[in-house]
């Protein structure tokens, strides 16, 4: 794993599960599968350690090395993580932004120099 080569990690210690499983073990597949962006199953081998499901799991440095990763898990996790656990769906939000658009005096696409220009636009000759 220090040469950042995470999928053969993973693979690695998803197979070193099956022959033993430990938490120490189960923190490393965390961590690789954290590495690859793939934050959900992090999340559940990570539950898994401190509900002390798996052998090992009752030693401190065991709990004190998943409380860390998941302060990172999620530290890392995308917005729309955050907004699930609001409880806010699409048609909510989509609602406040019309609201938004509606309330919000209109503006103009331009860039605010082309505004200036423009009213001067019928003075210019080419």
């Amino acid at each position: 794993m220090q040469k950042t080569n995470y999928m053969m990690a993973e693979v690695v210690f998803k197979k070193a599960q099956m022959i033993d499983a430990d938490a120490n073990k189960a923190l490393n597949l965390a961590l690789c599968l954290m590495r690859q962006s793939r934050y959900e199953e992090a999340y559940l081998i990570l539950e898994q350690v401190l509900q002390g499901k798996l052998p090992g799991s009752d030693e401190i440095k065991s709990r004190n090395r998943a409380e860390e990763l998941l302060v990172e898990l999620n530290a890392n996790l995308p917005q729309t993580r955050f907004m699930d656990d609001l409880g806010l769906d699409d048609d909510l939000l989509k609602g406040i932004d019309g609201l938004l658009n509606v309330w919000s005096p209109t503006r103009s696409r331009r860039l605010p120099i082309f505004e200036e220009i423009s009213s001067f636009r019928d003075q210019l000759a080419c």
